[in-house]
């Protein structure tokens, strides 16, 4: 767990550098187009013209996403149903947009870490799931509405999501002689071991909603097979 966190923040540093150097190239570049001298050389004026005339491709650049909001499960047996807004989920994830061309549009492959729970009613046994953490790898097309300054507008993204569970928990907390108690159980719970679905994202700048959809099940073939979790939440972009 150690190297994947180290992992995670070591690419989080290398992404942000390559962005800042991006982005200072692009500013030298214009510094240099505009402070071009003149010259009574028709073919260096013409040259200069030209320079500058030529479009200037945005530079590609990072994004440290943090999500946060509410799960949902469909199709689920009455003894895995959810205690209302009690099911919620917190992710990061680190991508990295790549220009393609000077559209307005960027192809954002990353990775990230998910913690998801699941707060079920009373009455409900040490084999319904209630706590999983998943490590995940994610990948969206996203459009923005200002191509050169893309975290100050409008923006649109869509993807895919694919993961698998790296560690499952059912927590019971109880009371025995008035004294609050809690008991784990660490298990896989029969967990499928790849999750997959596709991932929306709408917002402003820096802020927005996301919406993911699993179409892949929770539970392999002896549990509830017929299953499937989806989430919607609010995101920001640190970066």
């Amino acid at each position: 767990m150690k190297k994947l966190v180290f992992t995670l923040l070591l690419s989080i540093s290398s992404i942000h550098i390559w962005a800042q150097e991006a982005q200072d190239n692009e500013q030298s570049t214009q510094k240099t187009i505009t402070s071009m001298p003149g010259t009574e050389n028709d073919e260096h004026k013409d040259h200069s013209i030209q320079l500058a005339a030529m479009p200037v491709k945005p530079p590609n650049y990072g994004s440290l996403v943090i999500d946060w909001g509410f799960n949902f499960l469909r199709d689920c047996p009455s003894e895995m149903k959810s205690k209302d807004w009690g099911a919620r989920f917190a992710s990061v994830g680190l991508c990295y947009n790549i220009r393609l061309g000077h559209s307005h549009f960027t192809i954002s492959p990353g990775i990230g870490l998910r913690f998801e729970g699941y707060r079920l009613k009373e009455g409900t046994t040490l084999e319904s799931r209630k706590t999983t953490v998943f490590k995940t790898d994610s990948s969206n097309s996203k459009f923005n509405a200002n191509s050169k300054y893309p975290k100050e507008s409008f923006f649109v993204a869509l993807g895919g999501k694919a993961g698998w569970p790296w560690k499952a928990c059912a927590t019971v907390r109880y009371k025995e002689y008035d004294e609050a108690k809690e008991h784990n159980n660490w298990e896989t719970f029969h967990l499928n071991k790849i999750h997959y679905g596709i991932h929306a994202r709408l917002g402003w700048g820096r802020f927005g909603l996301c919406y993911t959809h699993m179409l892949s099940r929770l539970f392999n073939g002896e549990g509830p097979s017929t299953t499937q979790p989806c989430s919607l939440g609010l995101s920001i972009d640190l970066f």
